[in-house]
């Protein structure tokens, strides 16, 4: 076998070896490094390998196009040349987006296997062994990635909060962990790790709306959960006014709305009938007066400006005796982060919202004088609701089981999750919490440093 032919086939060993490798990503997670840097950090670093894959192809294109002088075959490995170089180059720029090289990598494995179906019809008519090799690679492909009807939970990973975000003026005091765990659609490979390693779960696939949507909206999730989770701590400190709201902005308007010919999405409205709105609740109440079927004066903001429109509206569905506009609506929130706060962009910290409580315990403890730990090593997980409590969050079975394989000293849940935390990690000191003062009281009541206690 020539050279270059080694090289085409390492390339695939390699790619069927970190495919494997990369769903079980999860399995060493306990492993630090430094102290401060977690396994999450290290594959920050380790997707920079995929690079040596498309390497490899190039590489054997290489020595392939100056081993024969033939035409059709100098096309061949020019164009695995160019498709192999342009996966690298994606890879290399924008690592954390591998869906973006995805089309080139597949483009590139497709022409060396056009390449080596060719050069092996010189020797026979029908190239059976690779033909062998790549109905093997494409089954292996499609049992790794064919998406199922289903959606499966599996345990994740620790992400050191501390190299997540930094405060500004702030200064790391002590070890308090996120967790993340995976969510996706299921690939039949997926019931095989369920039978060889702990807590996978199977759900019948509901998203509501396409998986390129789904990733939208929970990247969108983590940038709200940035911005609360930073807000509520520089309130808690002293700095800011935390989250406020200054209308509700119009998120949906329903097919049979009465108003639907008047507002528009994005809408946020101020007042309704001359009285002032600011939250979603205040809506609710002054919408009390308005009988169904009445026109309502409503003033909203639309691009920048100030509008006052007539709606009508219809029986509430879920309380016919009351007026309903047919739209769906959200507080329009308002941040005040005083000082610049730093996210790190984690490969692997697609989205959600369910970091943003350990985000504010972070940068309250990065800003309060010897922090607020007293020498405990906290995890923990919830949503940063703009009062201070603390949001229930999904798939807490997996994030107690993968915090019980760290040295974390207590594992913080919503109250509300406390049940599901307990199945996954029974022996685990799981602590329900309410709100952000709970932690705080919690972590001030159980101090592993006596003498912290005093420091000003």
């Amino acid at each position: 076998m020539a050279l270059w032919q080694k090289l085409y086939y390492s390339g695939m060993v390699l790619t069927m070896l970190l495919v494997v490798t990369g769903e079980l990503i999860w399995l060493p997670d306990p492993l630090r490094f430094g102290g401060t840097m977690y396994w999450i950090d290290v594959i920050d670093e380790l997707i920079y390998v995929l690079v040596l894959i498309p390497l490899l192809w190039m590489a054997g294109s290489l020595i392939h196009l100056f081993s024969d002088k033939q035409v059709g075959m100098r096309i061949r490995t020019s164009a695995v040349i160019a498709a192999g170089l342009a996966s690298a180059i994606i890879l290399l720029t924008i690592p954390k987006r591998l869906e973006y090289s995805a089309g080139a990598f597949i483009l590139t494995l497709l022409l060396v296997f056009v390449d080596l179906l060719f050069h092996e019809r010189k020797r026979r008519k029908l190239p059976i062994r690779n033909i062998s090799i790549f109905a093997v690679m494409a089954c292996f492909l499609l049992v790794m990635f064919w998406p199922t009807k289903y959606l499966v939970t599996y345990p994740g990973l620790t992400l050191n909060m501390n190299r997540y975000a930094h405060a500004s003026e702030g200064s790391v005091h002590s070890d308090i962990s996120g967790v993340l765990v995976f969510e996706r659609p299921a690939f039949p490979i997926d019931w095989v790790y369920a039978k060889l390693f702990a807590k996978y779960s199977f759900e019948v696939e509901d998203l509501g709306m396409t998986l390129g949507e789904y990733n939208q909206e929970v990247r969108l999730m983590k940038e709200d959960a940035n911005a609360a989770g930073s807000a509520v701590a520089f309130q808690k400190v002293g700095k800011g006014k935390g989250i406020t709201s200054s209308g509700v902005r119009i998120t949906a308007i329903l097919k049979d709305s009465p108003a639907a010919a008047h507002i528009r999405l994005g809408d946020v409205i101020q007042q309704v009938n001359g009285q002032a709105v600011t939250t979603v609740q205040e809506l609710t109440e002054r919408m009390k007066t308005v009988k169904p079927g009445d026109q309502v004066s409503i003033a909203v903001l639309r691009g920048g400006q100030s509008i006052t429109l007539q709606a009508a509206t219809r029986p509430n569905p879920d309380d016919p005796s009351r007026a309903a506009f047919g739209i769906q609506v959200a507080n329009e929130l308002q941040y005040d982060i005083p000082q610049l706060v730093t996210y790190h962009d984690y490969l692997l910290h697609e989205g959600g919202p369910s970091h943003g409580a350990m985000l504010a315990l972070t940068l309250i403890d990065q800003l309060t004088p010897c922090g607020v730990t007293y020498g405990n090593h906290v995890a923990g997980t919830g949503t940063m609701e703009p009062d201070g409590s603390i949001g229930p969050v999904g798939g807490l079975e997996q994030k107690a089981y993968t915090i019980s394989r760290t040295n974390a000293d207590v594992f913080f849940v919503p109250a509300s999750n406390e049940a599901e935390a307990r199945k996954g990690a029974p022996h685990l000191q799981i602590v329900p919490v309410q709100t952000l003062d709970d932690i705080l009281k919690w972590l001030k009541d159980h101090s592993k440093q006596a003498g912290q206690l005093s420091c000003p």
